[in-house]
């Protein structure tokens, strides 16, 4: 733990969703190389809509693209989003062994500090290019192999995403999620680093030009969900909506945006049973955008033995009665998106 942690901070990634053109093949590849073990959902329901894949207390998702042509990667450990998994350094060796047995695209190790941490990164994607990597770092935090995958992969360890306006997302995460940046000479000219409370950081890069990956550039599911105590779960989500504007927007289904650049930080109904529930009880959505187009969620987390190093995760459907019982009703938006489709 960091310490002096403020009310509302996020304390983990607890997972992530990115894009595929074919699930299975996905759960496939991201099965054998991290050593989870898919959703249970039945084959045709993951053939349709696509799959998480559990990794040790975290997961991670590839979602059909439905048809929306998904944008070229910048690649190998320029990409974004791109998300890390911890693994031990004693391992390094292994894992690059294991992204030549499935035939993933990779870096070799590299030694580095430029993103707010010292350690050693390997840099690999998936079939549908997506970008992730494997970080040792020099000093992990207390929860970060904590109950790690057969193949000895840990907790999700940071994401990496494109801003372009450092000091206005630094702003964006002061507010709505109790976050500091991380003061270092280390860190790379044009970067801007999240310590998250537990583990993990949230990385930006100052982009010009967004590279698309993104739900509000138009793909259907990609995001991240953010660990917030449970106590903190729904003033989180009324700070957001006091403060955002509400896109009545179905992800999946509607016309994509004709300047996706111009959306603006807002919140947005999750598309799935609990989201359209909780649209419905509370008159907002629980997704969320920054001003760059990339999309995040909250999910509660119970710390286990009074350390979030480790918890117990609550998703949006823990919180109904919550919700209920603290007097909820419906609350029109203060404003609303307007945005062209094309």
């Amino acid at each position: 733990m960091r310490g002096k942690e403020r009310p509302g901070t996020v304390y983990w990634i607890d997972h992530f969703v990115v894009c595929t053109s074919d699930a299975m093949r996905w759960e496939a590849f991201h099965t054998e190389l991290l050593g989870g073990h898919p959703s249970p959902e039945p084959e045709e329901v993951r053939r349709r809509r696509g799959v998480f894949v559990d990794v040790t207390r975290g997961r991670h998702g590839g979602f059909l693209s439905m048809g929306r042509p998904v944008p070229p990667s910048r690649g190998l450990g320029k990409g974004h989003p791109r998300y890390g998994f911890y693994i031990r350094a004693a391992d390094i060796d292994m894992h690059r062994r294991r992204l030549d047995k499935v035939g993933a695209r990779h870096s070799d190790p590299v030694r580095t500090s430029a993103d707010g941490e010292a350690g050693t990164a390997i840099y690999w994607q998936d079939p549908d290019d997506n970008q992730f990597e494997f970080w040792a770092p020099d000093n992990p935090p207390e929860g970060a192999m904590i109950e790690c995958s057969p193949a000895g992969v840990g907790h999700i360890s940071h994401a990496v995403l494109d801003s372009r306006d450092l000091d206005r997302t630094a702003d964006f995460f002061d507010r709505y999620c109790a976050l500091d940046p991380a003061r270092s000479a280390d860190i790379e000219t044009g970067t801007l680093v999240l310590p998250l409370a537990a583990g993990g950081r949230l990385v930006y890069k100052k982009v010009d030009q967004l590279e698309g990956r993104t739900t509000g550039c138009g793909l259907p599911d990609p995001h991240t969900a953010l660990t917030v105590r449970d106590e903190d779960f729904l003033p989180n989500y009324r700070r957001l909506w006091a403060n955002l504007p509400e896109w009545d927007y179905n992800v999946r289904t509607d016309p994509v945006l004709k300047d996706p650049g111009l959306l603006p930080a807002c919140t947005v109904m999750h598309i799935n049973p609990a989201g359209q529930r909780f649209k419905k009880m509370t008159g907002r959505g629980d997704d969320f955008f920054d001003c760059d187009t990339n999309m995040f969620h909250f999910q509660g987390g119970t710390p286990v033995n009074n350390s979030m190093s480790v918890y117990t995760n609550h998703p949006l459907e823990d919180f109904f009665v919550e919700w209920e019982k603290s007097g909820g009703r419906p609350q029109p938006p203060h404003a609303t998106v307007q945005v062209a489709a094309r």
